[in-house]
């Protein structure tokens, strides 16, 4: 019966039937077998070229070979029957390995002998689906007893397989012999999924430790490492165990927050911690090495907020970020606290205060209505001038006045209300103000919102008249913020992070962004834009920064 194998582009029809190759089937159901097995393949692979599994690329195992037999045992003795003497045992483990790929099953290392006294060094092999599965047990009273585990859906891959090679060596080299060249289970077909066939090489974990420190995701690592080998056959759970590994190591049987301490002190972060009678950390502050000489240079202007969804801890964590004179942010201080109270804020406000220089504090602080921390803001830096954030403001009217008005009506009111906020005086404050009342006065729900919300309390934080009377540079919402925010939540990848992984990201991203305010800082210096190329400016170029 005649194999059909069109549609593979991987396997050679001229090869599946090759008598050399493969003994004749002995029965129209061996042939049947053989033919569902190939269509299997050609099935398999076409969805996978599909859907454009990332795991199976550059990994087929092919051409493939069929078992002599189409029922176990499968006799594989011919395959690994050989005269050669290896040099070294490194060599006899690749050559074993690599031949049992090229049949579809897995060789494994089950005992190696060394050095032993009055012994000759020799090594075991068997395939990896042998031995049979145990269950855990643990010893009670010097009786073993089942541990019962929770319900999972998982299995195990062992069943007994007989196949076993040994190695001697002798004084030339290593030489291998068959004990029992049979399997009781099929070939592989693929070897993806396989742990032993997706292990990384020294090399190869190294280049994962080295991704996964520089931030990139696993599936680019799993990406880069298949564009690099063809032939690797590693899964992303291999990444993830990597990494996983890596950071055990890195901790070294400590705690996630000593962990994180000892990393704080190693990087020579200024930091603080504050605990409860439990001695568990409440408050965290931390903030860059670079952060003090910014803030020294650029204390003017300062904008906090605090974002959600960082850590399976559920701390908020508070970002202050600044503003240099060529327009760049940097992170100034961060902090974790258990809740968002007025002490929680105060305290960190007043382990920023004592980080800076008290000639040179803050004179414009901006956030969003946190109630919490406008008091707290107040009570360290009472001389500061607090603003509120006016993109904040925006969303809150939106949220509660957009369903208040048809699609044309409201754009009118958006249109009016944001003159109202840009007054430039006090005097067209209230014209503009008088305006918005008389033009919607048929929606007073939304008036009243708006005026006892926001403008009754809080216009001398948001509106022009009264903001442009500080030097804000312009900083009038805590956009800055909200875009660390972002970035930082990119790198973490889930919301359930521990502290030291949160902060080892916030880590490089903060070398990063080291590197490009130092970068505009060199360019501020050497380029000069050809609007101030004068003599005029001649004595202000090279001083007075310039941000095209």
């Amino acid at each position: 019966m005649e194999t059909s194998i069109a549609s593979s582009p991987s396997i050679d029809k001229q090869e599946i039937g090759d008598p050399s190759i493969h003994h004749d089937l002995e029965s129209e159901d061996c042939a049947m077998e053989v033919e569902k097995q190939v269509t299997n393949v050609v099935v398999m692979e076409q969805k996978s070229q599909q859907e454009g599994d990332i795991s199976t690329l550059g990994s087929y195992v092919g051409p493939l070979t069929i078992p002599t037999s189409t029922r176990p045992p499968y006799d594989c003795t011919e395959y690994f029957t050989t005269e050669t003497v290896f040099p070294s045992d490194e060599a006899l483990v690749d050559w074993i390995r690599c031949t049992g790929k090229q049949h579809g099953f897995i060789i494994v290392i089950m005992g190696y002998e060394k050095c032993i006294k009055n012994r000759t060094p020799r090594m075991r092999f068997s395939c990896e689906r042998s031995g049979k599965y145990r269950p855990f047990v643990k010893k009670v009273d010097g009786k073993e007893v089942a541990v019962k585990k929770r319900v999972r859906s998982t299995g195990t891959k062992k069943c007994e397989c007989p196949f076993e090679l040994k190695a001697v060596k002798g004084n030339d080299g290593w030489t291998v012999s068959v004990h029992n060249g049979t399997h009781n289970h099929p070939p592989a077909v693929y070897l993806e999924g396989h742990s032993y066939a997706g292990r990384l090489s020294a090399e190869q974990t190294t280049t994962v430790v080295d991704l996964s420190v520089a931030l990139v995701k696993p599936k680019e690592i799993l990406t880069h490492l298949k564009v690099q080998d063809p032939e690797n056959v590693t899964c992303i759970k291999t990444v993830y165990n990597v990494r996983h590994k890596y950071r055990v190591t890195e901790k070294a049987g400590k705690s996630q927050m000593q962990h994180l301490l000892d990393w704080l002190e190693r990087y020579q972060y200024v930091h603080w911690t504050s605990g409860n009678e439990t001695e568990n950390v409440t408050e965290l502050f931390w903030s860059p090495p670079s952060a003090g000489e910014m803030l020294r240079a650029f204390p003017r202007v300062l904008m906090m907020d605090c974002t959600y969804k960082t850590n399976k801890y559920m701390f908020p964590l508070l970002q202050i970020v600044g503003v240099t004179s060529t327009e760049m942010t940097f992170c100034a201080a961060f902090a974790f606290m258990e809740c968002e109270k007025t002490e929680n804020y105060t305290w960190v406000l007043e382990k920023l205060k004592g980080m800076m220089d008290p000639n040179a504090l803050p004179s414009v602080i901006v956030t969003d209505r946190e109630l919490a921390l406008m008091n707290a803001i107040t009570n360290v830096f009472p001389h500061a001038t607090h603003l509120l954030c006016r993109w904040h403001i925006g969303k809150n009217v939106l949220a509660k006045c957009r369903k208040m008005f048809d699609d044309k009506m409201w754009e009118e009111f958006i249109c009016s209300w944001g003159l109202v906020v840009l007054s430039a005086s006090v005097a067209q404050y209230e014209e503009r103000l008088c305006v918005l009342k008389r033009d919607f006065e048929m929606v007073p729900a939304a008036l009243q919102y708006v005026e006892k919300n926001w403008l009754v309390p809080y216009k001398e934080r948001f509106v022009g008249a009264w903001t442009d009377k500080v030097m804000h540079f312009e900083n009038l919402t805590s956009n800055r913020a909200e875009s660390s925010h972002s970035k930082l939540k990119n790198h973490l990848e889930n919301s359930q992070c521990n502290f030291d992984t949160i902060w080892e990201k916030i880590h490089r991203l903060m070398l990063l962004q080291v590197t490009e305010v130092k970068a505009s800082f060199e360019k501020s210096l050497n380029s000069v834009q050809h609007d101030f190329r004068t003599t005029l400016f001649d004595r202000l170029r090279g001083v007075v920064s310039s941000n095209p």
